[in-house]
């Protein structure tokens, strides 16, 4: 018998043909040899542990690198294998996942194709941010009918091979790197894993591990923070998504982006957030109390129930009613889609102290839930036709991110050889020519954003969705226009800045520019006179006097104000602020 030590551990070599070598042949095989390489790695399965191979596979029986990671897979809980691995227990949750719109992204395709005359209706959505096709992935119940606003299959988008179309290409270069599918581009604070790490395994901004693993070298970026699953999910990783478009989970923490100067332009060689600047602005007052997006948001909006659903807002289940009531009733917990919220708590008997309590499922600590119908007195605007009409978050919105104007270069010159700016996220290659370099316009945080009417019905903020011009070079390298007007839209948005004080009444009331009649132009912002509209052009004009739309929603049901609508504003009773005139 022969004792050798590899890596601190005493390994012990028999002598074949031994009565102790046959009993250790015929005995299982060691499954902790990982820890070999791996000293000091976080149990990335807490709750139930598991050994390293029911998850990543590979050979736990290796002493040598090489062969331990035959066969491995490096995420596990990628949706490539997602139904093997996490699947294999959590099997309902992995097929739900995939057929999520944070998987498939639809509204995006939706809304940018729809305004560019691609699709021929808001909601003829075709099309996913996939490689392959969408499919359902819990079957209905027999003689259900398809919910509203789903749809039974969405195909992966083409190529620009395969379309001809710049905004093809523009979607697979450009808008696919947040979602499920794919890796986002290497900047600070859009560091995550692909299929359920990329909320379950959160990152550092900076993308640096505190992991023990003396496998791995703690200084390089890209790691989370820990080979930890978690269902204590930060904002800062919703944000390695939500940090565009609606800007959602920068907006709940007071975060504007700011318009780029000098190097803060669209370049990958900096260290800034998301690859922009911001400045402070009021954060949303949930935040300020210490909650975080989950304790909000269910389970059921991120992990989707299972259906294909064409637009962002049929997944979305909650109300602000659902937590606080109305002026005449205690809120009671349930959903528009008729759940219990698990984290809500109301008493099971009389309440006559109005008590609703709110469990954080981030940090275990309990908040007692304002209710409306304990006010006092009811403030303006609590009545029962202005709620009718208006959602509470109209009112009580702080500010919304805006931002007029964009120029995108389009540049379709054929190069020999691929080019780095020609990144393809859903192919995961580099392209030989579709390269686009974008200008923003004016950014800032609107303390009285443009109101329109949702696809409830209801007034909310509206916001421009996108206001680009093109500039396409051909492939020969010759410009075949510059600056073309595309596409411009305004939709309805959920800024997350709620506060406890409303917007006054006359911001509403007695502001043109509220009712989408709009007031900016090159005049007010000189920066936009660069994207070569005529000097009296409103950017933020949607609507003309007679309730026509001048710019297009991506949303069925959204729209602006109707003549009647804005003549019922401008005339609505309304109390002004001591010594003010209307």
């Amino acid at each position: 018998m022969r004792i050798a030590v590899v890596a601190g551990f005493a390994v012990v070599a028999l002598a074949v043909g031994s009565p102790s070598a046959t009993a250790s042949a015929a005995s299982p095989a060691r499954v902790d040899q990982c820890a070999l390489c791996h000293r000091g790695i976080d149990d990335a399965h807490p709750k139930k542990p598991l050994a390293c191979t029911t998850c990543h596979r590979g050979d736990a029986t290796a002493t040598d690198a090489k062969r331990a990671h035959t066969g491995m897979l490096p995420n596990p809980s990628d949706l490539r294998v997602v139904e093997q691995t996490c699947g294999a227990c959590h099997e309902a949750i992995a097929k739900k996942v995939k057929s999520s719109i944070m998987a498939h992204r639809s509204g995006t395709q939706s809304g940018t194709l729809f305004p560019n005359g691609l699709q021929p209706t808001k909601e003829d959505a075709r099309f996913a941010m996939a490689p392959v096709p969408t499919t359902p992935g819990l079957p209905l119940p027999k003689g259900h009918p398809i919910p509203a606003g789903a749809v039974a299959r969405l195909d992966p988008l083409p190529t620009f091979k395969e379309s001809g179309d710049i905004f093809f290409d523009l979607l697979r270069k450009e808008c696919t790197s947040c979602h499920l599918w794919s890796q986002p581009k290497a900047l600070r604070g859009n560091f995550r894993a692909t299929g359920c790490a990329a909320c379950h395994m959160p990152y550092a901004e900076d993308g640096k591990s505190l992991s023990k693993d003396v496998a791995m070298n703690p200084e390089k970026a890209g790691r989370p923070l820990r080979h930890q699953l978690t269902k204590r999910i930060p904002v800062t990783q919703c944000a390695t998504c939500h940090n565009g478009g609606s800007r959602a989970a920068m907006n709940f923490r007071g975060m504007m982006e700011g318009p780029p100067a000098g190097r803060e332009t669209f370049t990958y060689d900096q260290d800034l957030l998301h690859g922009h600047a911001y400045s402070q602005q009021m954060p949303d007052v949930h935040f300020t109390r210490g909650l975080a997006c989950i304790d909000c948001h269910t389970e059921r909006e991120v992990h989707g129930d299972g259906q294909v659903y064409r637009k962002r807002h049929y997944e979305v289940e909650l109300r602000c009613e659902t937590c606080h009531g109305t002026p005449d009733r205690l809120a009671t917990g349930v959903t528009a889609q008729g759940r219990k919220l698990r984290n809500l708590f109301l008493p099971s008997g009389a309440n006559p102290a109005g008590v609703v309590t709110l469990l954080s499922k981030f940090t275990g600590r309990l908040h007692m839930v304002p209710q409306l119908a304990n006010l006092a007195t009811q403030p303006a605007g609590h009545d029962a036709k202005h709620l009718a009409k208006t959602e509470c978050f109209t009112c009580h919105t702080a500010w919304a991110p805006t931002c007029y104007g964009c120029h995108i270069k389009m540049d379709y010159t054929a190069y020999r050889n691929p080019v780095d700016v020609a990144f393809d996220h859903l192919s995961g290659e580099h392209s030989k020519q579709g390269w686009f370099r974008l200008t923003a316009g004016v950014r800032f945080a609107d303390p009285e954003p443009v109101l329109g009417v949702n696809w409830r019905g209801k007034v909310v903020p509206f916001v421009p969705r996108a206001q680009p011009l093109f500039t396409y070079v051909n492939p020969a390298g010759k410009t075949e226009y510059e600056f073309k007007k595309l596409g411009f839209a305004h939709n309805p948005i959920v800024p997350h800045t709620v506060v406890k004080t409303s917007r006054t009444c006359e911001s509403c009331h007695a502001n043109p520019r509220a009712l989408g009649l709009g007031m900016f132009t090159s005049k007010e912002h000189p920066k936009l006179e660069e994207f070569r509209q005529p000097a009296e052009y409103r950017w933020d004009r949607i609507v003309d006097e007679e309730g026509n739309a001048l710019q297009a929603t991506t949303v069925d049901g959204a729209r602006p104000l109707s003549r009647e609508e804005m003549d019922r504003i401008r005339n609505a009773p309304y109390k002004l602020p001591a010594g003010a005139t209307r």
